[in-house]
């Protein structure tokens, strides 16, 4: 009885032992070991350089020994980057290790220099000059010089590196220079222009038509207008970003961003009328009751199709495909026309229709005028003109005939 029961335990221990190595050899198996090791320019080993390895949510740091290796354990699958710090190396990017399983790493490392650059130009050190260096062809710093010209690397690898330098309206430069533990470089930098073409034209057309005597306007540079061709050249500084406006009356204002490097620039600006609406009649005068003629056209002078006529505000008719609408003023009097379409208003038109019969004028009565012997009631219109004084220049024409026979 008491074997049977020894029995049982054994075999539920080993039962449960068994899940529990499972799982144990599961867990083991999410993690790999990198054996990573640190040399030199020469290929020397170096010890006690700090590792610090980082990878989605987790890192870890080892430090090499003797034979510059340290034994990393990261997540088996996971991109990780591999830092080093040490005193007298330096490594100017880190290590990374894609898709980590068991492997080994080499992680070359150089020794410590630092870089000052000096930039110039015909006139005396460069402020805020954009400064690259690279090495291997990899950028290793992006800067910009202070307000003395000057900039400096910090750390950095000790090598050959190639120096860009560059700023708007300047020539860039580039040289090479050999970096050991503390460098100085002085690099000289001149001015430059190259020529921009603007060039304007008008899309509502198949081809583009250019658009003269358009204003083009260049910031911080100035203002110009386009010619015959729709275009402008204008001397620009070199390796700028410009700001370029058009406008012209009657058309809508068009902005663009150009980046000018070191040879010829050619951009093309579009721009069209701004919409409009105009109403044209065939007369503005006209005989109430007779039909009217009106032409509804858009700003490029083409007829705009289902146009609405206002006459005084109420509604006389669309326009059809030619853009023309034929309406009727039955009332005489001054009126006014206009057309909409599309959220557009013309400007009013005035008509004046007259009455069939024609205009009918109204006389104004001339007062009396007792000054100039003006008779009360003569209705005569010029002043002073009597019965009696026109006797009176009869007979003096009368006299002066006789006088002239007589001689």
């Amino acid at each position: 009885m008491r074997s049977g029961i020894l029995v049982g335990l054994v075999v539920s221990g080993l039962l449960l032992a068994g899940p529990a190595a499972t799982v144990g050899s599961a867990q083991s198996s999410d993690v790999v070991t990198l054996t990573v090791s640190v040399e030199n320019q020469d290929g020397d080993p170096v010890r006690n350089a700090e590792l610090t390895a980082t990878w989605g949510n987790g890192s870890t740091t080892e430090s090499t020994a003797s034979n510059g290796k340290a034994f990393v354990d990261v997540p088996s699958g996971a991109d990780v980057t591999i830092s080093t710090s040490h005193p007298e190396y330096i490594r100017n990017h880190p290590i990374v290790v894609q898709d980590a399983s068991e492997r080994e790493v080499t992680v070359p490392v150089h020794h410590r220099g630092q870089l000052s650059v000096v930039v110039a130009d015909e006139g005396g050190r460069v402020a805020d000059a954009r400064v690259v260096l690279r090495k291997d062809g990899r950028v290793t710093s992006r800067m910009s010089t202070n307000g003395s010209g000057m900039v400096a690397s910090g750390d950095i690898e000790q090598g050959e590196y190639t120096v860009s330098v560059a700023k708007p309206g300047y020539l860039r430069n580039s040289t090479t220079v050999q970096v050991g533990a503390s460098t100085q470089s002085r690099v000289l930098i001149e001015r430059g222009t190259v020529i921009l073409t603007v060039a304007v034209r008008d899309p509502h057309f198949s081809p583009p038509r250019p658009v003269s005597n358009a204003t083009v306007r260049i910031a911080s540079i100035g203002q110009f207008q386009t010619l015959a061709g729709g275009e402008t050249s204008v001397s620009v500084p070199v390796n700028t970003d410009l700001s370029v406006a058009v406008a012209k009356e009657s058309y809508a204002e068009a902005t663009t961003r150009v980046r000018v490097n070191e040879s010829a620039r050619r951009v093309n600006l579009s721009t069209s009328r701004t919409p409009t609406l105009r109403l044209e009649p065939d007369n503005q005068r006209i005989v109430a009751g007779e039909r009217l003629g009106v032409d509804i056209v858009n700003e490029y002078g083409e007829p705009v199709e289902g146009a609405t006529v206002l006459l005084d505000d109420d509604s006389a008719g669309t326009s059809g495909a030619d853009g023309r609408v034929t309406l009727v003023v039955e009332e005489p009097g001054t009126h006014s026309l206009v057309a909409t379409a599309d959220g557009l208003r013309s400007d009013p038109v005035t008509i004046r229709a007259i009455p069939e019969d024609g205009e009918t004028l109204t006389p104004s009565a001339t007062p009396s005028d007792t000054s100039t012997g003006t008779a009360s009631g003569s209705g005569s219109s010029t002043p002073g003109f009597t019965l009696f004084t026109a006797v009176l220049a009869v007979a003096g024409a009368i006299g002066a005939l006789a006088l002239r026979r007589g001689r």
